[in-house]
């Protein structure tokens, strides 16, 4: 299974694949503790698309996370 993570900051942003999911969520958790207030967060399932190009299906939303205060807060 592979999970793909990104992170919406004010100005650009971070994003990866993995196929450790707590790898993902660590990923997002470090750059939410870096960014301000209100940026956000996403892990999500993935699978590799078969259509012939470099894509990535979702499968479904495994965790969300923004920045509130001086706090990550998840939402399962």
């Amino acid at each position: 299974m592979l999970f793909s993570w990104d992170v919406v900051l004010r100005e650009g942003g971070e994003c990866g694949v993995t196929d450790d999911q707590v790898a993902a969520l660590r990923h997002v958790r470090r750059a939410l503790r870096a960014a301000d207030v209100g940026a956000r967060g996403r892990v999500r399932r993935v699978t590799v698309g078969l259509s012939g190009r470099v894509e990535y299906v979702e499968l479904g939303v495994v965790a969300e996370a923004w920045r509130d205060g001086g706090a990550v807060v998840w939402a399962w």
